[in-house]
């Protein structure tokens, strides 16, 4: 008597029957083996998590003084993931190598590049915007037009104080 026929006439059984009646798989007489219908087309999703165009060097700019190197995988131009780079010169046979390097600070930094709080445009005073666009309209060359301004210790003075 195995275990299966144990269970055959008890609700349970007739509870694991109509289970085996919705499921989408069939398997050995023992129950030791299933065989599922349809392949492996869930796994797409997480393959592709993983896969990427190429690999770029960077460094994480988000007030960061350390500019450790990072491969920054890229996928369809957005960062997939990251990982550190481990190929830094050798700091000397009497001193351990420092590697890994990179922060978690750095880390988050692919995520920061998507926010949406991200500052994406350098912020200006409005005076200042003003002066450099008339200066700019006027002179036709923008170096010129930012030269003009800070040149002239009048505007500077009224677009500091502003």
């Amino acid at each position: 008597m195995t275990a299966s026929d144990s269970v055959q006439g008890s609700a349970a059984g007739a509870l694991l029957d109509i289970g085996k009646f919705f499921t989408r798989w069939d398997e050995t007489d023992d129950s030791r083996a299933v065989f599922r219908e349809g392949g492996r087309a869930g796994d797409v999703f997480y393959r592709d998590r993983w896969s990427h165009d190429k690999i770029v060097r960077s460094t994480h700019g988000v007030n960061c003084t350390g500019s450790c190197s990072w491969k920054v995988y890229v996928k369809d131009g957005i960062i997939t993931w990251e990982s550190q780079q481990t190929d830094y010169p050798s700091v000397g046979p009497d001193s351990p190598e420092y590697e890994p390097r990179g922060c978690p600070r750095g880390a988050a930094f692919s995520w920061y590049t998507y926010s949406p709080t991200r500052v994406r445009y350098p912020y200006v005073r409005g005076v200042l915007l003003q002066m450099y666009r008339e200066a700019k309209q006027r002179l036709g060359d923008p170096v010129a037009a930012w030269a003009d301004i800070v040149s002239d210790p009048e505007r500077s003075r009224r677009y500091k104080r502003a």
